[in-house]
């Protein structure tokens, strides 16, 4: 007689004091005439792979045209990448070696298994390609974070991204095809053939034009202008699907309002499209809410608003979006706020920050709507600024660690969630040292007016505003029964 059931699966990852869970549920192939006991196979680690997509891109059409032209801009690009310790299944603790190297080029550095590291903090000229590679059982607990900071001339700001992990199909909700805006689209090709991609754009009237199909060489970026495009769109989402290979892709964003400074930013792609978005760490002026229906029918949305005391009322609480369109919502000022999103069909939502500063120059930051925290994800801290944690509307704790410059890691400290406000963090209360990344434990929480809880990092500066998000948990360690035949 056969028997045909589904496995469940389970195996536990540690950082020291964390536990990270993770469960797999596998159906076994079909068996054979008679029965066999199963033999247990452990499934392999990934390495983890993210891709910085390096200095800004500037337009430098003007130079050599216009006497009274000066590209006086101070810019200074950084990347931080850092390696937490888990534990194996054979119960040893350390962090996975951690490699930083040009795309397509050679490594700057290749650091071992440790008992945790975090790089320095030195300027870079290219485009970088971080590899966390995973241990026997274990896997690689590893983030890349890049700043972008503007002090003086056009690109005056900050821009923060927690580089992206390459895919064959993601969608950025950033950019704009209107005047004032350089919008430009970065696709990274971290493998060794060419990748085929194909663009396509989401403004608020649905589709514009037909998809552009590119191709990205071995170990190259492309960036593609947005306005050339989708000139006088003034929001939207771009889509890409890739065959052939993976990409790793970012929108980078410049404004200007006449000749004075509106910021820069960067930003990539969040949670997948779902009938719910979470977005949190909208915290500043001039907010907005923009939502993409990828879909063929009109998406009907609600909007509802959790400051740190409880519910809000917003000046818009629902939206209607075109097929394969986007909306946006203009919230106004908001205080450590977090919007859940409902919709009728699966949708994907992105938020923006603002800041004013002297002169009338200001800057702005892009908000990714978050998976639900998992049991271990790390996040690399600007060092620039000051940060603060949002953690939207839960209940239970979320456990915070902070990793310093020599890699040792703080003391865990429970966050108490509210169960109808945003919680509000300083990682710096973890150290009086210099925290360079927080490894955050969602365990033990639980969401109260959403599918879990959601997390992002925004920090200020004197002239600027920006938030990352966690790094995606890691590929967790796995089982499968194999049937002998």
């Amino acid at each position: 007689m056969r028997h045909l059931r589904s496995i469940v699966t389970f195996a536990a990852i540690a950082v020291p004091g964390v536990l990270v869970a993770t469960t797999s549920f596998l159906t076994p192939p079909i068996p054979g005439t008679l029965d066999r006991s199963p033999e247990q196979v452990r499934m392999p680690t990934a390495d983890t792979r993210v891709i910085c997509p390096g200095p800004l891109l500037v337009d430098d059409a003007a130079e050599g045209t216009d006497a009274e032209f000066v590209d006086d801009s101070n810019v200074s690009t950084r990347v931080v990448s850092s390696s937490a310790p888990v534990s194996a299944t054979d119960g040893s603790v350390s962090a996975a070696r951690l490699q930083v190297a040009d795309l397509g080029g050679a490594a700057d550095f290749d650091n071992p298994v440790s008992s945790g590291f975090v790089s320095g903090d030195d300027p870079i000229s290219a485009t970088k390609l971080i590899t966390g590679f995973a241990r026997p059982g274990a896997p690689a607990l590893t983030t890349g974070m890049q700043t972008i900071e503007g002090t003086s001339g056009d690109l005056t700001g900050l821009a923060t991204l927690t580089c992206a992990a390459p895919a064959s199909n993601f969608r950025i909700l950033a950019g704009s095809g209107a005047p004032g805006s350089n919008s430009q689209l970065l696709l990274s090709n971290p493998g060794d053939a060419p990748v085929q991609a194909e663009v396509s754009l989401l403004t608020p009237t649905g589709s514009r034009g037909e998809p552009t199909d590119l191709s990205i060489k071995a170990g190259d970026q492309r960036a593609v202008r947005l306005a050339g495009l989708a000139g006088g769109a003034d929001a939207l989402a771009v889509e890409v699907n890739a065959t052939g290979g993976v990409l790793s892709g970012s929108v980078q964003e410049t404004l200007l309002d006449g000749l004075t400074p509106k910021g820069i930013d960067l930003a990539a792609a969040g949670a997948s499209a779902d009938a719910q978005q979470v977005l949190t760490g909208l915290d500043g002026k001039g907010v907005r809410v923009r939502v993409a229906n990828p879909g063929a029918d009109i998406a009907e949305v609600s909007l509802k608003a959790y400051g740190p005391d409880g519910q809000i009322d917003l000046r818009r609480s629902s939206m209607t979006i075109a097929p394969r369109g986007v909306a946006e919502a203009d919230l106004g000022d908001l205080q450590a706020t977090s919007v859940v999103i409902d919709a009728n069909q699966p949708v994907q939502a992105g938020g923006f920050i603002a800041s004013e500063h002297g002169g009338g120059a200001g800057d702005f930051g892009s908000v990714s709507a978050t998976e639900r925290l998992a049991d271990t994800q790390v996040m690399a801290l600007p060092r620039t600024g000051t940060s603060k944690l949002f953690i939207s509307p839960g209940q239970g704790q979320v456990q915070v660690r902070g990793m310093l410059d020599d890699g040792t890691l703080t003391d865990p400290r429970q966050i108490e969630l509210n169960p109808t406000g945003t919680s509000v963090f300083s990682p710096a209360e973890l150290s009086s040292q210099a925290v360079r990344s927080v490894i955050i434990n969602g365990e033990h929480a639980s969401g109260s007016q959403s599918d879990g809880v959601h997390a992002s990092l925004v920090t200020t500066t004197d002239a600027g505003i920006s938030a990352v998000a966690p790094a995606p948990a890691p590929a967790g360690v796995a089982y499968r029964d194999i049937r002998l035949q």
